[in-house]
């Protein structure tokens, strides 16, 4: 009996081995094959142009009371003096006080429009950090063979590279076969809620809806896949939703020489320990099974099995996205408290302290759903739970990996850089597009650079060689408007 079941889990096990190397090496290769072009040579005017954007501290403060116009409008005026032929011969629009809209005309008015988006605003240098920098964060310097400075990566290069190919194909007479609007938020980094949102309502009530929209997100990275020796685009087609909750405690407090067993300090940071030591739950979301059918082939083994069988071996996928921030983000809602504040003096036990949370929700992972499970991780009605500024922005739906959108810019990013790989990806961040799904079904989320560093950070920075290849992406992208 016994060899006869040893001999039967043998023969299960050849058979089960024989379906993962069969399902392994029959997984469809996506990748189009296409020869990449060799973008011009950065010209000395372009660079100049992209330093002097970085100097315009188009800051967005978390404290509104802080915002100033005033870079905003000299921002403005610098665009239209470098780029007078796109002031020219297109239309612009300012909307919402400081964001702008650009009109070009297409020769053919039957074909739906193309748009590109980006963003004039940055965040602040927070403080305390400022000696941290290398350089001055609002110099434009150039080092290392890096431009340098805030907004270079988030998002003026997007900006400038967008105006740059506009201004030179211009010049040479071109006019693009369908219609192309251009997008200049100026409040993306608070919400765009008198931007984006506003320029959303604005096209819908005109009915313009587009075949195309990008905006930035993903990028070309050599370090963020890991068991990868190609460069891989990373092109988003959704993104994860926003939400920011404000947990509030509220206890008498009272003189620091006589505490009690349990002060509002201390049922709040309770609460938020449970909460970061409970992850919701990981899924794998369709831009994020596209993600793994596209690089799952160009895998080596047992990556490319495990990626060949994601139904199987998704226990195993998911530990292994676990292990960095960025891949924990790719397959779960995530929480993270950003602002604490309490108390008023060092011997003044405090009566209120409240923590904020922000949420980055995973498309299917409701905002109302997700309060009720963090009402029920922290479990103590002494935590008031509420939305911050009462608003929740819901996980995107999906473009499909087989629509105009992703087929266009992955067939211009292979015709831009040599021997990379792409896949669809789901975009942990938020951008000013997603209010923009009424507009467009195929909306994609991409920025033509190449492993940027310091997001939102320290030395913020971005590589000449990724300038110029923006600019040339943009460029053939514009070619395609037909």
């Amino acid at each position: 009996m016994f060899k006869k079941t040893l001999s039967l889990l043998i023969i299960a096990l050849i058979v089960f081995s024989g379906y993962l190397a069969f399902r392994t090496m029959t997984a469809p290769d996506k990748q189009s094959k296409i020869n990449a072009l060799p973008a011009p040579a950065l010209s000395d005017s372009a660079l100049l142009h992209f330093q002097e954007a970085i100097r315009y501290k188009t800051i967005s403060f978390g404290d509104t009371s802080r915002w100033d116009s005033i870079p905003f409008i000299q921002f403005r005026q610098f665009l239209e003096k470098t780029y007078p032929l796109v002031h020219l011969q297109l239309s612009r629009e300012i909307v919402g006080g400081y964001s702008l809209v650009y009109e070009w005309k297409g020769k053919n008015p039957s074909l739906k429009p193309f748009i590109l988006m980006a963003h004039q605003d940055v965040v602040p240098i927070e403080e305390g950090t400022e000696k941290m920098w290398t350089v001055d964060p609002f110099a434009g310097t150039i080092k290392d063979d890096y431009i340098w400075g805030r907004g270079t990566t988030d998002d003026k290069i997007n900006l400038i590279s967008i105006m740059e190919s506009a201004e030179k194909l211009l010049r040479s007479g071109y006019q693009p076969e369908r219609t192309v609007y251009f997008i200049f938020g100026h409040d993306e980094e608070l919400s765009g809620q008198q931007g984006a949102v506003q320029i959303a309502a604005l096209f819908q009530t005109r009915n313009i809806k587009a075949d195309i929209i990008i905006d930035e997100g993903g990028f070309v990275t050599r370090e963020k896949v890991p068991g990868m020796s190609q460069p891989i685009a990373l092109i988003a087609t959704a993104e994860k939703g926003y939400m920011t909750l404000e947990l509030s405690v509220s206890k008498s407090g009272g003189h620091s020489s006589m505490p009690e067993a349990e002060t509002a300090l201390d049922i709040l940071t309770k609460a938020i320990v449970r909460l970061r030591s409970t992850p919701f739950e990981a899924r794998f979301v369709e831009a994020t099974k596209d993600f793994i059918s596209y690089l799952g082939p160009s895998m080596k083994f047992p990556n490319n099995m495990a990626m060949a069988n994601p139904d199987i071996f998704q226990s195993l996928i998911v530990k292994n996205y676990e292990k960095s921030g960025s891949g924990n983000a790719m397959i779960r809602t995530t929480a993270v408290p950003t602002i604490l504040h309490s108390g008023v003096k060092d011997n003044v036990i405090p009566t209120l302290a409240t923590a904020t949370v922000n949420f980055r929700l995973l498309p299917g992972d409701s905002g109302v759903f997700i309060i009720r499970k963090v009402k029920e991780i922290i479990n103590d009605p002494r935590v008031i739970i509420k939305v911050k500024n009462d608003r929740i922005i819901e996980g995107s739906p999906t473009a499909s990996a087989d629509g105009i959108g992703f087929k266009r810019v992955d067939s211009i990013i292979k015709s831009s850089y040599d021997s990379v790989l792409s896949t669809p990806f789901l975009l942990i961040g938020a951008t000013d597009s997603r209010y923009f799904y009424n507009i467009s079904d195929n909306i994609i989320k991409f920025s033509p650079m190449e492993d940027p560093i310091g997001f939102h950070g320290i030395d913020e920075r971005v590589s000449l060689k990724s300038f110029r290849h923006a600019m040339w992406f943009f460029e053939q992208f514009l070619l395609s408007a037909k």
